[in-house]
């Protein structure tokens, strides 16, 4: 950090009395220099005990309404005592507030010591507050530094520093989307406190014409930013609240995906966090410094996505781990009854101690109408783990047996291990029922729904979905104007990045960094989050709750597959010419064709802009709108003579 100490400056007791608005009891000495901004409540002092240091010696001393009602418990002898012993020592001044009592002995002792004693027209707490806050603005520590920017990002103090051709041009961007500039030079930082430090931007007639102006370095020129922006994009000063710190890529070094590990610089003795950021091509960085501020101030509301993150990834990590050794007739997957009770809001009357284990593995759903009438051979095979659904037909048809073959019949079916009994809503439960399943330590649930065809069409959707061959693909997948797009690339191409400029711009997010994909029974592809969804990990920031961050209506849950857009590093320059053919351009994901494209990434291509035009033009193809042909036919309507002007030599 380069920079030249400013000469420090001075407050009198006279300035903090005009600033206060305070009355003058006892004038003492008025321009008693105060060196140091803090202040101090008396306490100890009125029982005679002095501990003789910087706090009774150096700082203001407030007496308040509290301290007044103690020392009306003593004697006037007693009080006169500690008086004269309390203001024989060296403080600069006693501020009493207007809750307190100001005894005749007291100032009495202020009087022959020569100290003064000021009255407030506040309370207690205001008057620490707004004494603190005069204070530390007139004597706080400052320094005046350069090589950075300092702007308001969403009410946040971001400081910017380090790699000079991205710090210029990430400022502009940010002051046109309505953030504001404090100063990109000559900046000066206060410590008004322990650890909060103050920016602002000096001026004086030195250097007046630096005043909200930003420095190009490369040819020396100013841009003006009041003129440019208006006096909306300035502002006089600002709390710091963080730092961000610029560098030019590095393949070589690992940059913090997660954002657990706090890092900290070091101003004037105050620690304020710090983020590390890459510059790449394709890294739109006005939108990682937004959201950078946005998850400070969620920080600072006491949510931390990261710890919240790993705190759910733990207790996922645990929960497969207990299912490891479990077999499955569905390529692994199982299926908890508390996830079908959760799903379908299934209310439980028996069992809900066995939701968490016991487990569905297969598609089936049974009505057991040939087991209740005592038909069970091979019944295993059948509906083994499959989930049972009980209407009022089944009942009505358990009514017209004797009650002996009931209960041989409902005792033959639950012998077998079945995970769950779904009743339907319009059923009474018989006791012997009842008994029986109870007895058996089985779990008995109720659906909302009256009809058997539809519970067992919503369970039957629900399940063949959840059971169904799946993939997981590395990428970002969105949902922009309705078309379900997945963002591929290499990693560090800047597949989050443009995401999150694309979220930013009012599309939905449904998973980053990996993706899971199902053929539901329609046969169309399903995107969602493989692990926990709404989570970004941005280099260098972190990783973000976007839902938290931008609303629910930033994210969703699942959605179906349209298109891949591959994002590539440009690397020659006819590399963005390549010709994209939409019907003929495919990726096979679990057996469906999807249309696939690529977009080649480079500086000053905004690749979220490019990934919304592609999709756009995805449409108007899908509505029969072909550009290229309509290009083509355009030029076969041209003359000659009109050819050569657009110097298209031969005839299409």
């Amino acid at each position: 950090m380069n920079g030249l100490d400013e000469t420090s400056k001075t407050v009198t007791i006279q300035d903090l009395k005009e600033y206060l608005n305070l009355d003058l009891i006892n004038e003492g000495n008025l321009n008693y220099q105060i060196k140091i901004p803090s202040i101090y409540q008396i306490g100890y002092e009125l029982i005679g005990f002095f501990e003789v240091d910087e706090e009774l010696n150096n700082y203001i001393h407030i007496y308040g309404r509290k301290e007044a009602r103690f020392l009306s418990t003593f004697s006037k002898e007693k009080r006169k005592k500690i008086f004269d012993k309390y203001f024989r020592h060296n403080f600069p001044a006693l501020i009493a507030t207007n809750e307190s009592i100001i005894f005749p002995e007291m100032v009495e002792s202020a009087k022959k010591n020569n100290k003064t004693l000021l009255k407030s027209h506040m309370r207690t707490s205001a008057t620490i507050r707004e004494a603190k806050f005069f204070l530390s603005k007139r004597l706080g520590e400052e320094k005046m530094i350069d090589g950075y920017v300092f702007l308001e990002v969403m009410g946040i103090g971001v400081l910017i520093t380090g790699y000079e051709d991205a710090k210029l041009g990430v400022t502009i961007e940010l002051l046109e989307r309505g953030h504001r500039l404090i100063t990109d030079n000559h900046l000066v930082i206060k410590r008004i406190a322990e650890n909060d430090l103050e920016g602002y931007n000096r001026i004086d007639k030195n250097i007046i014409d630096s005043h909200f102006f930003l420095d190009n370095k490369k040819d020396g020129s100013k841009i003006d930013v009041t003129t440019l922006f208006g006096i909306k994009a300035t502002r006089k000063m600002k709390r710091v609240d963080f730092l961000i710190v610029l560098e030019e890529w590095n393949e070589k070094k690992f940059y913090d995906r997660l954002g657990l590990d706090e890092v900290y610089e070091e101003f004037l003795g105050g620690k304020i966090p710090k983020l590390t950021i890459p510059v790449r091509k394709g890294r739109n960085l006005a939108i990682i410094i937004e959201t950078a501020a946005l998850n400070y101030r969620l920080k600072m509301m006491g949510v931390n996505s990261a710890e919240y993150f790993m705190k759910e990834s733990q207790k996922l990590i645990t929960a497969n781990g207990k299912k490891q050794g479990d077999k499955s007739m569905n390529n692994g997957k199982v299926l908890t009854v508390r996830q079908l009770k959760n799903k379908f809001n299934l209310k439980v009357l028996l069992g809900e101690d066995k939701l968490d284990d016991t487990l569905i593995e297969t598609t089936s759903i049974h009505r057991p109408s040939l087991a209740l009438a005592g038909y069970v051979d091979n019944y295993e095979d059948v509906a083994y783990n499959g989930v049972q659904i009980f209407s009022r037909a089944e009942f009505k048809y358990l009514s017209t047996l004797s009650e002996e073959t009931r209960i041989k019949n409902l005792k033959n079916y639950l012998q077998f291990k079945l995970p769950v009994l779904v009743l339907t809503a319009d059923v009474d439960i018989p006791d012997y029922f009842y008994k029986l399943v109870k007895e058996r330590g089985m779990i008995l649930c109720k659906t909302s729904s009256k009809k058997a065809s539809q519970v067992i069409a919503n369970f039957n959707g629900y399940l063949e979905t959840y059971f169904t061959p799946s993939i997981s693909v590395h990428g970002v997948f969105l949902e922009l104007y309705g078309f379900g797009v997945l963002l591929t690339g290499k990693s560090g191409v800047g597949k989050s990045e443009t995401a999150l400029e694309l979220i930013h711009r009012g599309h939905r997010l449904v998973a980053d960094d990996l993706v899971k994909f199902v053929k539901d029974t329609a046969g169309d592809i399903l995107g969602t989050a493989a692990n926990l969804p709404y989570f970004m990990e941005i280099r260098g920031l972190g990783i973000i709750d976007i839902k938290t961050l931008y609303g629910l209506g930033a994210v969703r849950i699942s959605k179906k597959l349209d298109t891949v857009i591959e994002l590539k590093e440009q690397e020659s320059e006819n590399d963005y010419l390549t010709a994209v053919d939409y019907q003929n351009s495919n990726t096979e994901i679990l057996g469906n064709k999807i249309s696939k494209m690529t977009l080649y990434i480079s500086s000053g291509r905004n690749a979220a802009a490019m990934v919304e035009i592609a999709v756009m033009n995805l449409m108007a193809s899908r509505l029969g709108h072909d550009p290229e042909k309509l290009y083509k036919e355009g030029i076969k309507r041209m003359t000659k003579e009109e050819r050569k002007v657009l110097r298209i030599e031969e005839e299409i």
